[in-house]
C-alpha cells in the first residue's frame, strides 16, 4: 500500500486551487469545478469540489491510498475494526475507490486504478 493523495475540500475548489498554485504548487490536472490535482513526487494535493469529496465538516483531509486489489484491501481494513461507507464505486477508464472510516473516524479512501 503506498500514500497516493491527500485532498481538501472547497465549495470552489478553483478559488482555493489558485491560493495554492499561488503558493508556488503546479496543476497536473483539473476537471473544472470539480478536482483540482497539483504535481508531486510520490503523493499529490487536490482540492475537491464538495460532489466530489467524502468528507465530513471538521473533517476535511482525506487520505488516498493506491492499492492493487480493492476488495481485498478494504477485507484487511475490515479486520483492523474499520467501518466500509457505501459501495464500491466504479469510475471508468479512471479505476475504482472505497470509503472506509479508520478507528479514529477518519475518513480513507481506496483507490485501484482500471487495467491498461
Amino acid at each position: 500500500m503506498k500514500l497516493k493523495h491527500v485532498y481538501l475540500t472547497a465549495v470552489e475548489p478553483e478559488e482555493l486551487a489558485g491560493f495554492y498554485e499561488g503558493l508556488g504548487l503546479t496543476i497536473r490536472f483539473a476537471d473544472r469545478g470539480k478536482w483540482i490535482q497539483f504535481a508531486g513526487e510520490k503523493a499529490a494535493l487536490c482540492v475537491a469540489s464538495p460532489a466530489e469529496s467524502v468528507s465530513e465538516p471538521s473533517r476535511n483531509a482525506v487520505l488516498v491510498f493506491e492499492v492493487d486489489d480493492l476488495e481485498l484491501a478494504l477485507d484487511r481494513a475490515r479486520a483492523q475494526g474499520a467501518e466500509v461507507l457505501g459501495d464500491i464505486r466504479d469510475m471508468g477508464a479512471h479505476g475504482r475507490v472505497a470509503h472506509f472510516k479508520d478507528r479514529q473516524h477518519n475518513t480513507i479512501q481506496l483507490f485501484q486504478a482500471a487495467a491498461k
